[in-house]
């Protein structure tokens, strides 16, 4: 395998989704620990283990059938022809068989977990809710995807679950410390997708995509990603009034004048303003992995 085979192959696991899961998994347990839960690690590896190989093992399977999971920055393995796949007959194999093999060990995994009594039914559902929210993005025929509801479908996989997941298995149930800190992460990795897909907005419409923004149309999906920033930091900062230790949240509020620069430089762009997309995806990754990032420091350093 050639140095650029495997550098494509490599892509197939998108590092940037798979490191948002697994901090955000981090932060989950996180906030068990900030809690006083004491961790029990072997349970929390094991459900890290399995969070990554249906993950993994979706990913593959869904660009196997050219029906991929949100590409993020690596936007062109879902640009490839299909008669370029038909070049290259042996690529679906290893794609399949890394599938296969991937939820073939989550499902051990899983099973280890049930053997040891570490599920509880909290936890099995958000497991099963993960499993078939993949399934409804990757699997051809019913894949939700383009039906401009997949970007909020990803955000629930991305940001939603894993947190909830690693606490569940700590703690067994939810609490309002959790919900406050995950849902305006939520809000942000939503306007974070929308911003990354505004890139290909002109290749979408044209292919008829019908991906959220082009629903919504882009001076549309403009303003909900300007409006979904600035809830973000609001619900941050209402948390604060609802008994949210500070020296969690707190930190997050350094990150608002990126936050208000990429909103302003978004909105002008109606108005004729060049363009520039290394400074539009910069500020859009620091506006939603900085807070990710200092929460997760916060909660562990207690």
């Amino acid at each position: 395998m050639t140095e650029q085979k495997k550098q494509n192959f490599l892509r197939h696991f998108r590092p940037i989704h798979l490191s948002t899961s697994l901090v955000l998994y981090l932060l989950g347990s996180g906030f068990a620990r900030y809690l006083g839960e004491r961790l029990d690690y072997q349970v929390l590896f094991l459900g890290m283990a399995w969070m990554i190989c249906t993950q993994l093992g979706f990913y593959l399977l869904g660009d196997h059938f050219q029906n991929p999971f949100d590409t993020g920055l690596f936007s062109n393995l879902a640009a490839k022809p299909a008669s370029v796949e038909k070049t290259k007959p042996e690529l679906p194999s290893p794609l399949l068989f890394g599938s296969v093999s991937l939820l073939s060990a989550a499902a051990v995994l899983g099973l280890i977990l049930v053997i040891q009594g570490s599920l509880n039914t909290a936890s099995v559902f958000v497991m099963f809710f993960y499993f078939l929210l993949y399934v409804v993005l990757v699997v051809p025929g019913i894949s939700l995807d383009l039906s401009s509801v997949g970007e909020i479908i990803s955000s629930i996989i991305l940001v939603v679950i894993p947190p909830a997941l690693a606490f569940l298995l700590q703690m067994g149930a939810f609490h309002r410390l959790l919900t406050m800190g995950v849902f305006p992460l939520f809000l942000l990795n939503l306007a974070m997708i929308l911003v990354l897909r505004l890139k290909r907005y002109r290749d979408d419409l044209a292919r008829k995509r019908k991906t959220l923004l082009v629903r919504l149309g882009w001076v549309q999906g403009v303003f909900v990603h300007n409006l979904l920033v600035f809830s973000g930091f609001l619900l941050f900062g209402l948390s604060l009034l609802i008994g949210m230790p500070f020296r969690i949240i707190g930190p997050v509020f350094i990150v608002i004048p990126a936050g208000f620069i990429l909103i302003w430089y978004l909105s002008s762009l109606k108005d004729g303003a060049p363009v520039h997309w290394p400074l539009i995806t910069l500020l859009s990754l620091v506006v939603f992995f900085l807070p990710v990032y200092l929460i997760t420091y916060s909660v562990w350093i207690r």
